[in-house]
């Protein structure tokens, strides 16, 4: 092995690093050379990578579901089909970051971070400038046709992973948006049947709906113990609120890019009507009373007694019994008297710092080529899944559908997927491919897609582009952002609940510029002003 390695590392391909430019800009490139030696052992095509087998350092976030990297079945494939092998540091999640920051501080870096949050965009700004993470775009144009066509064919998922020196540090995760789309709002449809109601399309419309919830006995059972519409505190931030926000023209309650503008929305009239109708319902008890101070187990509670007619989850079966899910259908957008154009939230389709090469990798060529296959249908399939005929498998000779193997006796689907890879509880290298995802044969699953792509897909917006913003700037956002959290949290509670009165509008605008709401704004107009820039 060491006669091996030492014959690699003399044919080892180079990486060059140029000096800074007469700008002030840095100008580092991953440039590879070209010698006989590198050809005899790295293949820019096919299988292997590497005639000779390599072994690289892999550093990345363990989840607690998860077996140890090097027994995991996805490794040991790759390993078969490419020459290369990892040596495994997966410090549980919990205690991951500081394990990494003792790593950076005494420069016993692994050759590759993988999984999503292994690096983050401070680490790329920070240890990129440094040299000690390098440069990826000129080792993916010239050896990763798959994340090549991939920023061909999506230029802002590529704007979304450049840093502010103009260079990727760090590979993204895609998403698959149906399944992780944060907010969806289910209603009773039955009720609505019932009650020879139709889908709402408006808030007024809602409101009428929600009045006859509580008020007509859609349940049938001779009792007003119908909840109209219930939430919990936990799926308040984010969820619920960001969904009705969309009535008013808005996706989230935090900063957002409208009409090419950047504004902080909870300090906009349109975030105040929000609050007027929300205290609206309340006021007329169509609003769980419980809503501000229960728990998701709580709620759930509620959903399997039948008693709700209107609820935020990622799927009805999450709150209500499974035989009850198909009774509730995804309430679509709506609109109001300020906002005459549908929209819904759509969450980012690749999450960034997912897999980045160290400067102590020997191989970056070998190593760009291995997690390029991860981007390729082939590749995201066995990342994401496991082993086909062990994990999964094609429910038919076709291949129109497949579904998880069962697993064996005494564990669960979720603990069976992860002895075949790292997915199964840390987000991976890899784009979903949405048609593949479709395929699985769940009929849970089956029916969140169906609803999402009818109610929600035809009114997407991102709310703000995934941007890098220097080490100080992100500071800046975290303090800031934090502290107006926490503000607008209770002051929307004592709104709705009629504790503060809407009259008192000037009073929580001043106190929130107080609070650097504007300094805030501004760094992310300057930031959306750069990102655009960007070709």
């Amino acid at each position: 092995m060491r006669k091996q390695i030492s014959i690699l590392l003399a044919g080892g391909l180079a990486l060059s690093l140029a000096a800074c430019g007469k700008d002030g800009e840095q100008q580092a490139e991953a440039q590879p050379s070209a010698s006989a030696k590198e050809v005899a052992n790295f293949n820019k095509t096919g299988f292997p990578i590497v005639n000779d087998k390599i072994t690289l350092k892999m550093m990345g976030p363990k989840s607690a579901i998860q077996p140890t990297w090097d027994k995991m079945d996805v490794f040991v494939k790759l390993e078969e089909m490419t020459g290369i092998s990892f040596s495994f540091d997966t410090p549980l999640s919990s205690n991951y970051t500081e394990k990494k920051s003792i790593m950076f501080a005494s420069n016993e870096l692994p050759d590759v971070f993988f999984g999503r949050g292994s690096i983050t965009a401070d680490d790329e700004a920070i240890y990129g400038a440094q040299g000690l993470l390098i440069p990826l775009e000129g080792l993916i144009d010239q050896y990763a046709p798959n994340l090549k066509k991939l920023f061909q064919d999506n230029p802002e998922i590529k704007k979304s992973i450049t840093s502010l020196d103009n260079h990727i540090y760090s590979l993204p995760s895609g998403t698959d948006l149906a399944m992780n789309l944060t907010t969806k709002i289910w209603i009773n449809q039955e009720w609505l049947s019932n009650l020879g109601l139709k889908m709402p399309q408006t808030t007024d419309e809602l409101h009428a709906v929600l009045k006859a919830f509580k008020e007509q006995d859609p349940n049938r059972n001779g009792k007003a113990d119908e909840i109209p519409l219930s939430f919990s505190k936990d799926s308040l931030d984010g969820g619920l609120r960001n969904a009705l926000l969309t009535s008013f023209g808005y996706t989230t309650y935090k900063v957002e890019a409208k009409d090419d503008k950047v504004v902080y929305v909870p300090a906009q009239t349109e975030y105040k009507e929000y609050l007027a109708f929300m205290k609206k319902l309340f006021s007329e008890k169509l609003v769980d009373e419980e809503s501000f101070s229960q728990s998701a187990q709580q709620l759930t509670a509620k959903g399997n007694e039948g008693r709700v007619g209107m609820f935020f989850s990622a799927g009805p079966f999450l709150v209500v019994k499974s035989e009850d899910n198909d009774k509730y259908a995804a309430l679509p957008p709506l609109t109001s008297s300020v906002n005459s154009k549908k929209v819904w939230p759509k969450s980012s389709e690749v999450a960034s710092t997912a897999f980045a090469i160290s400067k102590n990798n020997k191989f970056p060529e070998a190593t760009i080529r291995w997690v390029d296959y991860l981007y390729s249908e082939e590749g995201t399939i066995m990342m994401h899944n496991g082993i086909e005929n062990k994990h999964w498998k094609w429910s038919d000779s076709s291949k129109t559908q497949w579904e998880r193997v069962a697993p064996p006796e005494g564990k669960n689907a979720e603990e069976f997927r992860a002895s075949g890879t790292p997915n199964a509880g840390t987000g991976t290298p890899e784009i979903w491919p949405g048609s593949y995802a479709e395929k699985q044969k769940d009929p849970l699953n089956a029916f969140i897609r169906k609803e999402v792509k009818s109610a929600y897909e035809p009114y997407w917006k991102e709310s703000f582009p995934n941007i890098r913003f220097s080490p100080e700037d992100t500071k800046k956002i975290n303090t800031v952002s934090a502290d107006l959290k926490n503000y607008i949290t209770q002051m929307e509670a004592k709104f709705i609940l009629g504790q503060e009165p809407l009259d008192n509008w000037d009073t929580y605008l001043n106190n929130m510029k107080k609070m650097g709401m504007e300094d805030m704004t501004k760094i992310y107009e300057d930031g959306y002003k750069r990102w655009k820039e960007l070709k």
